[in-house]
């Protein structure tokens, strides 16, 4: 079952490509930050999204590359 943050989520990087964690945090303020974050961990752990670290602090959150 998609639930409708995990749609929000595909729908913003389907829409803009990859995008910053704060950038998708931002953009789905309507979710609590604290879902968002464990919804993006459960995708990524699945494989529907690839989180990766640039710095420090900054994450970039992608779709899975198709097969």
């Amino acid at each position: 079952m998609v639930l409708p943050i995990e749609d929000a989520i595909l729908e913003k990087l389907r829409k803009d490509g990859p995008c910053s964690l704060d950038d998708v945090v931002l953009h789905l303020s309507r979710f609590d930050s604290g879902d968002i974050f464990l919804t993006i961990d459960r995708m990524s752990i699945d494989g529907r999204v690839l989180l990766r670290q640039l710095g420090y602090a900054t994450y970039e959150l992608t779709l899975k590359p198709a097969a």
